[in-house]
């Protein structure tokens, strides 16, 4: 029995060579298209037939190592594990994903482990098996510090921009002002603002520009309310007990919105009636959701796209055939938003 016949994932470029009177490294030229050789037009049909007769494969771990490459990039949370219930890093890395895919590329996940240190961290994603890097984390983040220092891994930080780490982003700051603005028309002057105790940068800024807008309309003492995330009961009890509550809300994100509606409906209270609700970032079907949410909208597909092509760029000028390719300076790429109307606000 021929070896091709007992293991097909073992055929070499080898085998291929001595049923064909060939050397291996001519046979390995032409499987892997190497420029720069010239071989005879009929040698190569002969090399290409033969490999698929004998069932050859290439092996990905070696071209890999030869190149240098692996067509992989990685993404990076620092805000606890992969939660695929999470509707925005579902939506993140779903997003992702398609820009990857059609790069021909594939995503390795990577999260923070109970007990893993920086440098456990660090050592991870820095052991060659991605080319490149996304980042999802806050700016105190000493992994993301320690990156932007580190010429020898292309990083792109995605939804919350990151110092000296470029960056691709929604616009956080017009999102806020825009939600204002529209309360402010539909009457409202008392608005208060939830947002997590995890401090993320777009939070920060959303939440920045919020009280800017509020003072610029002689609001001076907009309430605001910190929670552990997605857990909008503490702040809504602290509004319901206020002399003079707020009557519209803004919330981080539109997951903590819809929580905020929900725990409005157990205490009796009417959304908008008693308390208009709005959200931010629009990540949620409206067709699957139990009522159209008043939100900022971001599209994150072409975010995510952006964010790839950034990565991309900073990949080809890392593994360039000159080897002097000049990666591209890190900046903040921000996408618009927009209002979603919707009937809680």
């Amino acid at each position: 029995m021929r070896r091709s016949e007992r293991n097909n994932s073992a055929v070499t470029a080898k085998d291929i060579g001595n049923a064909l009177g060939l050397s291996q490294p001519t046979v390995s030229r032409i499987l892997t298209g190497a420029a720069g050789h010239r071989v005879a037009e009929d040698t190569r049909a002969r090399v290409v037939e033969t490999a698929a007769r004998m069932g050859y494969r290439p092996n990905a771990v070696a071209r890999s190592l030869r190149r240098r490459r692996t067509n992989i990039v990685g993404f990076y949370t620092g805000y606890g594990y992969l939660d695929a219930r999470n509707a925005f890093l579902s939506a993140i890395i779903g997003s992702l994903q398609q820009a990857a895919n059609a790069r021909r590329m594939d995503i390795l996940l990577h999260g923070v482990f109970r007990g893993s240190s920086t440098d456990d961290i660090y050592a991870e994603v820095m052991d060659g098996r991605v080319d490149g890097l996304f980042l999802h984390t806050h700016a105190g983040d000493p992994l993301a510090e320690r990156l932007a220092g580190a010429d020898a891994l292309p990083v792109v930080a995605i939804a919350d921009a990151l110092p000296g780490i470029a960056s691709v982003v929604c616009d956080d700051e017009a999102g806020s002002r825009a939600l204002v603005a529209h309360l402010w028309e539909r009457g409202h002057r008392r608005i208060g603002y939830i947002y997590p105790r995890t401090r993320f940068v777009s939070v920060e800024r959303r939440m920045g520009a919020f009280l800017e807008e509020m003072r610029s309309r002689g609001a001076q003492d907009a309430p605001t309310f910190a929670i552990d995330i997605e857990n909008t009961l503490p702040a809504l009890e602290q509004i319901h007990a206020m002399a003079n509550p707020p009557t519209a809300i803004c919330c981080w994100n539109d997951l903590a919105a819809f929580d905020l509606v929900r725990e409005c409906g157990i205490l009796g209270m009417r959304v908008p009636g008693d308390l208009a609700v709005a959200g931010f970032d629009g990540l949620l079907d409206p067709r699957l959701t139990p009522r159209p949410l008043m939100t900022v909208s971001a599209d994150w597909n072409t975010i995510a796209q952006a964010a790839m092509d950034a990565l991309w760029a900073r990949i080809e000028a890392r593994f360039c055939a000159e080897g002097d390719g000049e990666s591209p300076a890190p900046g903040t790429l921000t996408f618009p938003v927009r209002l979603a109307a919707g009937d809680t606000a």
